[in-house]
C-alpha cells in the first residue's frame, strides 16, 4: 500500500505485486482529496497514473476531554469539515467506531495524506488516513500443465502427501476468505458457508449494489471504458475477470480424492467466503470489515456471523505503511478468541515486505513465496516481516513452475467451471493457510503464540545455496507433515471446555448450559425455561464423536424437593425428551444443536461466558483434586447421597458464578443462580436468585423480559479442592435454610483441574 488509506486488490495477471497499489489507491486518494478545498483547473488536473483517492477513514476520540462527544457522527463529520477547511460528507460507519467520510472530489494520494494530517489534529479525533485501495497478488499465469508436485514428500515441497497420512483435515474449522467471493465451483461442493459481500461501492462491486449476504463472484474484468471512468486515478489495469478468490479457497480446501481438477490441502475444513475485493481490487475500509466480522467483531449494518473463523486468508494488499484501520481489526479479530491465525500475502514487487500492508502489520504470519529449486521466487516481497515461505511457482525462472488452482472459463463473466495455473504469493499465503488448518485439525485449542511457534519451529530449511535465508524469507517453507505432528505433541486431545457458555455475544441473557469436561465425556446441565417462562433444565452425558464434537442424549429430571429429609434417592427420575450435540470451533466459542421430541430443533452459537481470569483446565492433571486452587466444576452431595441434583461452578479471578439445580417441593424443576465474591479464605458469598423468561425456543429471544428476583443468600466454604459447603437461606414462602457438604462429581478420574 502506498498510503494508509489504500485498495487492496487481489493478484491479477497483469499485475506482478502480491500486494502491488493499483489504480484503485489512487482512487481512494483520489477520494480522500475531493473533500480538499476548490483548486484551479491546472492543479486539479493530475496525472493519470498518479493513484488517487476520494474516501477518509475517521475514528473519533470517545473519552470525556473529547469536545464533541455528545454529538451524532453526522454532526462530527460536519464540525471536523468546518474545523479543517475541506467539504467531507458521512457515507457509514465501520467496525470498531470509525467512519468512513468522503471528500468533494478524488486527490491524489500525497494529498490525501495531508489533508488527513490537518485534520487529525483535531482535539476530537483519534486519527484520519485515506482509504485507498488494495488489489489481488498475482502474477501472468502460465498456461503450461505442471502436477502439484509442491503438495508431495519431495524436496522444497510442503510434504501435505505426509500430513494426511495422519489428518485429511476437519470440517470443525473455519477458513476465511477475504477476496474476491466465490464460485460455486463443483470442487467447492459442499465446503461453502454462507458469507457476505462487503463492497460497499457498487462500481467496484460489479454486481449492481453494495453490501450484501451474496458473495458470489460476478467477474471483476477491467475495460478501458472503466479506467477512463469510474475508476479513473486508481492505478486499474485492463484486463480479464480473475476468479482469484475461487483459486484461493481451492487451494485449502477444494474437494480432493475424487479425480476432479486440484487437490485442496484440507479434505474437510468450510470456507467463509467474504469478498472485499472486485473491480479495480477493495478499499482498506471495506477489507478491514471483513477480517473484523469473520473474527466476531460487530459491523454496523451486517448481521451477526454465525460462523466465525479460526483462520483469516488475506491474498492482497497494497504498498505503504500498516494503517490504523487494518491494524485495528486484525488487533479486535485475534482478541475475540476464536481467530488465531490471519496470513497474509508478502507481496509480489520484489521489495522489502516492510512497505507492504497488510504484510507489515503486528500479528499477522506473512508468507513469502518460493520456487521448486526452493529459491525465493523472482517476485517475492522479503525481508524480516516475513514469517514463512511457502511455493508460489516461479514460470519466469523455471519452465511449468506454477501453481493449480480453481477458476472459471469466463473472461468477463462466469461461462463454467475450470482450472488454471497461476503464480504468486497469493497462491503461497493459502497453502500455509491450508497447512494451519491440519493443525487445528488434530489440536483445535491452538493459540494463535503455539500456531506461529509450531508452523515456523518445524520449517523445512531453505536448500544450500538458495538465494532465501531465515532474514528474508522467513523461518522456511511451511512443512505440514512436521507441523501437524509437532500439534499433536503439543496435546491436541487436552481441549478442556469446563465452564458456564452463554449465546454467542451475550444476545440471549438469563440461560446458560454448564459443562463438567471430564476425559471424553462433557456432563452438561442446561438451564432455561419453559413455555410458560418457569425454570426449566435438561442434562446431557455428550460423549466425543470426533474433533471438538459431542454428542448426548437430552433428560428431564425431577426428584426431592432442595430441603428433603431424608433425601430419597428413590424419587429421582430421568426422562429422555431430545438429543444434543456441541461443537466447538475453539477454546472458547461452539455451537449447541438440539432437538427435543415436540419436534422442536435448533441451534444456537455460544460462548464461554468471562468475568474475571478465565482458568486453564486439564483432565488428569493429577489425581489428588484436594490440592485444586480453583473450584470450577460441578459439585453434588459429598457421598453421592442426594443423587439427582446439583451445583456448577464457574470460578473466575475471586468471583464465583453459581447454578444449582434442584426442585421444588412439588418435585418440579428449580434452579438458583448466585454471583458470589470471596469473603474469605475458601470462602464465597452472594444474593440467591431466581430468574423467568422467555422459553428455551423463542424466535427471537427477547432479553428484556427476563426477569430476577433475590430470593435468599447462599456462602460456599471450602477446606480443600474437593471438599466444600453449600450453606443458602431461601426467603420465598416459608423460610428454608440449611447447610449441605458437598464434593467435586467426578465421573471420569482423576477428574478435571482448574488453575
Amino acid at each position: 500500500m502506498r498510503s494508509v488509506c489504500a485498495i487492496w486488490t487481489f493478484e491479477q495477471p497483469s499485475l506482478r505485486g502480491a500486494l502491488r497499489p493499483t489504480a484503485g489507491l489512487a482512487a481512494l486518494v483520489a477520494l480522500l482529496l475531493v473533500a480538499a478545498p476548490a483548486r484551479s483547473a491546472t492543479s486539479d488536473a493530475t496525472d493519470s497514473s498518479e493513484v488517487t483517492t476520494q474516501r477518509l477513514i475517521v475514528k473519533f476520540r470517545s473519552d470525556a476531554s473529547a469536545p464533541r462527544r455528545a454529538l451524532a457522527p453526522p454532526g462530527r463529520v460536519a464540525a471536523l469539515a468546518e474545523e479543517g477547511g475541506v467539504a467531507l460528507s458521512s457515507l457509514r460507519a465501520m467496525a470498531l467506531g470509525a467512519h468512513v467520510v468522503e471528500l468533494g472530489s478524488a486527490v491524489p494520494l500525497h494529498e490525501a495524506r495531508a489533508i488527513a494530517r490537518r485534520l487529525a489534529a483535531s482535539a476530537d479525533v483519534e486519527y484520519v488516513e485515506p482509504d485507498r485501495r488494495l488489489h489481488a497478488s498475482v502474477v501472468p499465469n502460465d498456461p503450461r500443465f505442471n502436477q502439484q508436485t509442491y503438495l508431495g514428500n519431495g524436496a522444497n515441497a510442503i510434504a501435505a502427501v505426509g500430513a494426511w497420512d495422519i489428518t485429511t483435515g476437519s470440517s470443525n474449522t473455519v477458513v476465511a476468505v477475504v477476496d474476491s467471493g466465490y464460485r460455486p465451483h463443483v470442487d467447492l461442493s459442499g465446503r461453502i458457508l454462507p458469507g457476505y459481500d462487503f463492497i460497499s461501492d457498487p462500481a467496484t462491486a460489479n454486481d449492481g449494489n453494495g453490501r450484501d449476504p451474496d458473495a458470489t463472484d460476478p467477474g471483476d474484468w477491467v475495460t478501458q471504458a472503466d479506467v477512463n471512468g469510474p475508476f479513473r486515478g486508481q492505478g486499474c489495469t485492463v484486463q480479464n475477470s480473475s476468479w482469484h478468490g475461487t483459486g484461493t479457497a481451492g487451494n485449502i480446501a477444494a474437494n480432493s480424492n475424487n479425480s476432479s481438477f486440484v487437490a485442496g490441502i484440507n479434505w474437510a475444513a468450510r470456507v467463509l467466503p467474504l469478498r472485499a475485493l472486485g473491480k479495480c481490487g477493495g478499499y482498506v475500509s471495506d477489507i478491514a470489515d471483513a477480517i473484523a466480522w469473520a473474527g466476531g467483531v460487530s459491523v454496523p449494518g451486517v448481521p451477526a456471523n454465525g460462523n466465525l473463523a479460526q483462520i483469516i486468508n488475506l491474498s492482497l494488499g497494497g504498498d505503504g505503511p500498516c494503517s490504523f484501520t487494518a491494524q485495528s481489526a486484525i488487533n479486535a479479530a485475534l482478541a475475540n478468541g476464536v481467530t488465531r491465525a490471519i496470513v497474509v500475502a508478502a507481496g509480489n514487487d520484489a521489495v522489502d515486505a516492510a512497505n507492504s500492508e497488510p504484510a507489515n502489520c503486528a500479528g499477522v504470519i506473512a508468507v513469502a513465496a518460493t520456487n521448486s529449486a526452493g529459491n525465493r521466487a523472482s517476485y517475492s516481497n522479503f525481508g524480516p516481516s516475513v514469517t514463512i515461505s511457502a511455493p508460489g511457482g516461479d514460470p519466469d525462472i523455471i519452465a511449468n513452475d506454477a501453481i493449480a488452482v480453481l477458476s472459471n472459463s469466463g473472461t468477463t463473466v462466469p461461462v463454467a467451471d475450470s482450472w488454471k495455473h497461476t503464480s504468486g504469493t497469493s497462491e503461497a499465503t493459502p497453502i500455509v493457510s491450508g497447512v494451519i488448518s491440519l493443525l487445528l485439525a488434530v489440536a483445535p485449542n491452538l493459540s494463535a503464540a503455539q500456531i506461529r511457534s509450531v508452523i515456523t519451529a518445524s520449517a523445512q530449511p531453505f536448500p544450500r545455496g538458495s538465494t532465501c535465508s531465515t532474514a528474508i524469507c522467513g523461518a522456511g517453507i511451511v512443512n505440514a507433515q512436521a507441523a501437524v505432528r509437532a500439534a499433536q505433541a503439543l496435546g491436541g486431545g487436552t481441549a478442556n471446555y469446563q465452564g458456564l457458555w452463554w449465546a454467542a455475544g451475550g444476545v440471549e441473557p438469563g440461560w446458560g448450559i454448564n459443562f463438567a469436561h471430564q476425559g471424553d465425556t462433557i456432563f452438561a446441565t442446561w438451564f432455561t425455561y419453559d413455555a410458560n417462562r418457569n425454570p426449566w433444565w435438561l442434562s446431557m452425558t455428550a460423549n466425543k464423536t470426533g474433533n471438538g464434537v459431542y454428542n448426548g442424549t437430552l433428560y428431564q429430571t425431577s426428584g426431592p424437593a432442595l430441603n428433603a429429609v431424608p433425601f430419597d434417592p428413590a424419587q429421582v427420575s430421568h426422562t429422555p425428551v431430545g438429543t444434543g450435540r456441541l461443537t466447538f470451533t475453539g477454546p472458547r466459542n461452539g455451537r449447541f444443536d438440539y432437538t427435543i421430541t415436540d419436534a422442536t430443533a435448533q441451534g444456537k452459537a455460544i460462548e464461554l461466558q468471562t468475568f474475571g481470569p478465565v482458568p486453564t483446565c486439564v483432565w488428569g492433571a493429577r489425581a489428588d483434586l484436594t490440592t485444586a486452587t480453583n473450584y470450577q466444576d460441578l459439585w453434588w452431595a459429598a457421598g453421592g447421597l442426594e443423587p439427582g441434583w446439583g451445583v456448577n461452578l464457574t470460578h473466575q479471578g475471586t468471583t464465583m458464578f453459581a447454578t444449582w439445580f434442584t426442585y421444588d417441593a412439588n418435585r418440579n424443576p428449580l434452579w438458583y443462580s448466585a454471583s458470589a465474591a470471596q469473603t474469605g479464605p475458601g470462602t464465597y458469598t452472594g444474593a440467591l436468585i431466581r430468574s423467568s423468561g422467555p422459553p428455551f425456543s423463542a424466535v427471537p429471544f427477547d432479553g428484556s423480559t427476563v426477569q430476577r428476583a433475590t430470593v435468599g443468600t447462599v456462602t460456599l466454604r471450602f477446606s480443600n479442592g474437593n471438599s466444600g459447603t453449600l450453606a443458602y437461606q431461601v426467603n420465598e414462602g416459608p423460610v428454608v435454610s440449611q447447610v449441605k457438604p458437598i464434593t467435586r462429581q467426578v465421573f471420569n478420574a482423576p477428574g478435571t483441574v482448574c488453575n
